[in-house]
């Protein structure tokens, strides 16, 4: 059987979360930007080419920054805008191809194999890619077209945006050969470093290497770095999905440090979390819990969850506790707090006979449906615990509210 030949496109979209913040503020055009939360510890999160060539680069201090470029303009990231409009490219990009992969804003792999017949030969087809993603969302991509997702990425790292890089098959090694290796995906400034302590520089000179040297000097990484220097890459191109999860965000109104009030916090998003599982009959497999600090670093711990930590608030908050904790270890204060539950499955168990032979999570579970009962009866904040009365004035008012700064999602 003769084998089949991949076409995997790779669109690049440079500074993608910069780029639309220009496109949003026209008069941020030619003029250094970047992208940072205010307060004199943040880190730079994203600039753009005017930026670049000032010497200003992503994980940046702030402050190192502006002595770098006096005329930087500075605008907090908005990461819901740029998800939103990320989700919108892969839309547009599904029509070509079912098989589009966007892990990360800004890049995508399009699988183009078999769809000849459809939209006409490869190269064709990632230029119309590009010329789509102008028209429709003004923004300029570099477009590499490869027989593997490997190749294509590097092929669109080596050109500039609104051009096309074709490798054909068996081209690979020819194309690899003169290339600096900092191109290869995972090499990085340190790795780069350590390889040019050899004297390798160019990925003709890596892939020279036998596996079993590399594996000497850097490890399990040898392997990966020789399969990279040679143009191997045997994995699939796997198609964008949204998974189902609830996602609640809670924007802090001030940098905050103390522990009892981010833990009442984290209190009052779990029994949100809680209330809305309940209503729709659903128990969460994992719990992702992440924070942005007041640098504007972001963190996330994650963690399993059992049946009996799923649908009583009090032994969910127990699981989530200690990863709160995890992250406070970095002694910066938080800006956001963000409660993300997946993996759901529906609740089947049959109840025992007499109440005596239930477990304690049962127990536990009647006292949660009791205070349920309560607030749907007269008001969410008719009964509530008392970890959470001092963050929250609204409470003391008897308001039906939920706590404020607290955004709620639940996608199926």
């Amino acid at each position: 059987m003769a084998e089949i030949i991949r076409h995997i496109v790779h669109l690049d979209v440079p500074d993608f979360c910069a780029a639309l913040e220009q496109l949003r503020r026209p008069e941020l055009n030619r003029r250094p930007l970047a992208l940072a939360e205010p307060g004199a510890r943040s880190i730079i999160q994203g600039v753009n080419a005017v930026s670049r060539s000032e010497g200003v680069q992503e994980g940046m201090p702030l402050i190192r920054a502006r002595r770098l470029c006096r005329r930087l303009e500075v605008v907090p990231p908005d990461l819901l805008f740029y998800k939103q409009q990320h989700r919108r490219i892969v839309q547009d990009l599904i029509r070509f191809s079912p098989r589009v992969e966007g892990t990360l804003p800004g890049r995508y792999f399009i699988d183009l194999t078999g769809t000849g017949r459809l939209w006409g030969a490869p190269s064709d087809m990632a230029c119309r890619v590009e010329e789509r993603l102008e028209e429709d969302m003004r923004l300029q991509g570099r477009v590499g077209l490869g027989g593997n997702k490997l190749i294509s990425q590097v092929a669109a790292n080596s050109v500039t945006p609104g051009d096309l890089c074709h490798v054909f098959p068996g081209g690979e090694t020819t194309f690899l050969r003169p290339l600096p290796v900092t191109l290869l995906p995972g090499v990085g400034f340190k790795t780069a470093l350590r390889l040019a302590d050899f004297n390798i520089q160019q990925v003709g000179q890596l892939a020279g290497i036998s596996p079993g040297d590399l594996s000497v000097v850097f490890g399990s990484m040898g392997n990966r770095l020789a399969r990279l220097a040679r143009g191997f890459d045997p994995t699939p191109v796997v198609p964008y999905q949204e998974t189902p999860r609830l996602s609640l965000v809670r924007n802090l109104d001030r940098r905050e440090m103390d522990r009892e009030r981010l833990e009442a916090f984290l209190f009052q998003q779990v029994e949100e979390a809680g209330w809305a599982l309940r209503r729709h009959n659903r128990y969460p497999g994992r719990a992702m819990l992440e924070v942005r600090y007041a640098d504007g670093i972001t963190a996330q711990v994650r963690r399993k969850l059992s049946s009996a930590a799923a649908h009583v608030d009090r032994r969910l908050f127990s699981v989530m506790r200690p990863a709160l904790h995890q992250l406070m270890e970095r002694r910066v204060a938080f800006r956001r707090l963000v409660l993300e539950l997946s993996c759901f499955t529906m609740p089947i168990r049959q109840r025992a006979l007499f109440s005596w032979e239930e477990p304690g999570d049962i127990q536990d579970g009647d006292l949660q449906g009791a205070l349920d009962e309560a607030r749907r009866r007269f008001g969410r904040n008719a009964v509530f615990w008392g970890r959470t009365f001092a963050t929250d004035p609204e409470k003391a008012e008897g308001t039906d509210a939920s706590p404020r700064n607290l955004e709620i999602t639940f996608r199926f």
